[in-house]
């Protein structure tokens, strides 16, 4: 159910993306998929692992992946001569983002790939964050918040699961993080829609 749900959210996204009704950072959707595919691969290497328990990760690197192809052919299209650009945060994001996937390229081990990547998906959301955080007096929200609201609500649903089904404290760590960070850019678009409807009042 809650891949399901996944699916949909991310289907939602990107007909506003497509509608440019949303405008999310690429640096954030190039680090999720790096994220999630590596991720997934040392999940599965590990020993204790079962594809139903890391359904919720599998659907997450669909949607991720579809998401960026969009977002890729949405500004490209719109744009002559269009070329992606960074902020110098995400290039740093990036950077640890790669290093973090060489460590785990060269070690080959489970462990290091598990948590090396919690934390290249945790670095994944600073683009959006930043972006949220310099609030623009005469534009909207970068970010919808229902996509968000609903992907904090799949993954606190996804740690319950985890905790009172198989106790895969392991399988538990995506949904947790995804949670937490979710629910941060939730509080930032709500900050950004309240200085928003602050700034329109004192105009009048």
């Amino acid at each position: 159910m809650v891949a399901l749900l996944d699916l949909w959210v991310g289907a939602r996204y990107c007909a506003k993306l497509i509608r440019r009704e949303a405008f999310p950072r690429i640096a954030t959707w190039l680090i999720f998929e790096l994220g999630v595919v590596m991720s997934l691969v040392a999940y599965f290497a590990s020993h204790d692992h079962s594809f139903v328990k890391a359904a919720l990760n599998v659907t997450d690197g669909v949607v991720v992946t579809a998401i960026l192809v969009a977002l890729f052919v949405e500004q490209r299209g719109g744009q002559r001569g269009w070329k992606v650009e960074f902020t110098r945060n995400e290039r740093l994001c990036l950077v640890i983002s790669c290093i973090t996937m060489a460590v785990w390229a060269i070690t080959k081990t489970a462990w290091i790939g598990l948590v090396g990547f919690q934390v290249v998906m945790s670095v994944a959301y600073f683009p959006t964050i930043e972006s949220m955080w310099k609030w623009r007096r005469d534009s909207g929200s970068p970010e919808p918040v229902e996509t968000w609201s609903i992907n904090a609500v799949a993954a606190l649903i996804g740690v319950v699961i985890d905790v009172t089904g198989g106790h895969d404290y392991l399988a538990m760590l995506y949904p947790l993080r995804a949670f937490i960070l979710c629910m941060i850019i939730v509080v930032l678009v709500r900050r950004w829609e309240r200085k928003t409807r602050a700034s329109r009042l004192l105009d009048q």
